[in-house]
């Protein structure tokens, strides 16, 4: 009989398997190589669905700003937030060589906070841009774009989209 700890262990790691295999289009398979296929039989999707991922998990802040890293993290600091879950790539150049593919179907990156970059990067796949990858359901974490015509990363806009994923209760 294994200890309380490992089954929790063991409980997150099947967990994270089924959330990738229903992200991935292979839950149906999953569920039937373990005998447990009649679970999902009859269900409708719903319109719902989204790659969902730990509450608590990163929030990225990547697109070239004016603003410095150090007044964003301040601005998190008012918000009673862990300056240790965020994540910032503010140089545009930078941005060109970002790994995104570390946020595809990762369940520890929560939010991505998106401003002016680069249209073309290494991140954006078969898509015209790296945001519309980052938009279109490939299992990156949900996405929150800074500015009102154009992208543009100013405290007000930070602070105002930290502020809206706080009250949804959704970071």
């Amino acid at each position: 009989m294994l200890d309380t700890e490992r089954l929790e262990e063991i409980v997150d790691a099947v967990t994270e398997k089924i959330y990738l295999a229903n992200r991935t289009g292979e839950l149906e398979s999953l569920l039937s190589n373990w005998g447990l296929s009649t679970l999902i039989k009859n269900v409708a999707p719903s319109s719902d669905d989204f790659y969902d991922t730990y509450k608590d998990g990163k929030i990225v802040v990547i697109g070239a700003s004016q603003v410095k890293e150090h007044d964003l993290l301040g601005i998190v600091k008012s918000l009673g937030l862990d300056k240790k879950r965020f994540e910032f790539c503010l140089d545009y150049e930078k941005i060109k060589n970002y790994q995104f593919s570390k946020m595809q179907y990762n369940l520890n990156y929560r939010l991505v906070i998106v401003g002016p970059m680069p249209h073309s990067t290494t991140g954006k796949g078969e898509s015209r841009s790296t945001i519309s990858e980052l938009e279109n359901g490939n299992g990156y974490p949900k996405v929150v774009r800074l500015g009102s015509n154009e992208l543009k990363i100013t405290k007000t806009n930070f602070k105002q989209a930290l502020q809206e994923q706080q009250n949804a209760n959704y970071i």
